[in-house]
């Protein structure tokens, strides 16, 4: 009987780059804010640059603002004067009204927004601070108002848009900065502009 050859690949080798490739990736270090609680009606609250400041220091901490039952109405957290991870509104009846999570004063990930009846608003994909995935609207009623696709902030996709009633406004694919289909746009010509008139 004939002996095999030892199996001779380079497999393990692909396999043991990739291994190496992923595992080098550079990750962020997690973000640790520190508990200190700070009442937005506190004097000295200042925007520069992007950047949330109490007094003359970058806020690192919590930011809560009250209703004026005492309620919550928002609570955040800040680091070094960027939001960090999840931001969150609520209207004066309890209810929750938005929720944003933030990685070093960027939108990343799923924003969410309802209204105070407690039906959906919004439902948004962000990647550094621009839409990334799946952007959804919605009218008070429940009905949807818009459904789009997005890639690094740009229409990617099949965009949809109705009106209050239930009715297409607009249903089209968004294709290489073009969009095929029914925008819901109308191109108003004059006829009078492109017709040379002679006297």
């Amino acid at each position: 009987m004939a002996k095999q050859a030892p199996f001779r690949s380079n497999w393990w080798l692909v396999w043991m780059w990739l291994v190496a490739g992923f595992g080098c990736q550079q990750q962020a270090p997690p973000v640790t804010v520190p508990a200190r609680f700070v009442a937005s009606s506190q004097p000295g609250w200042q925007r520069r640059d992007g950047r949330l400041w109490l007094a003359d220091s970058l806020f690192s901490g919590w930011q809560y603002a009250l209703h004026a039952t005492d309620d919550t109405a928002f609570v955040g957290a800040y680091h070094e004067g960027r939001e960090e991870g999840l931001h969150r509104h609520w209207f004066a009846n309890g209810q929750l009204k938005e929720a944003r999570h933030y990685q070093n004063g960027w939108q990343e990930g799923e924003q969410q927004g309802w209204y105070e009846s407690g039906k959906q608003a919004f439902s948004y994909a962000f990647r550094q601070d621009v839409y990334h995935g799946l952007v959804r609207d919605w009218y008070a009623s429940g009905r949807p108002a818009r459904e789009g696709h997005y890639h690094e902030g740009h229409e990617a996709g099949f965009q949809r848009v109705w009106f209050a009633d239930g009715s297409v406004k607009a249903n089209y694919e968004a294709r290489n900065g073009r969009n095929y289909g029914f925008t819901g746009v109308k191109h108003c010509v004059n006829v009078r502009d492109s017709i040379a008139i002679l006297y």
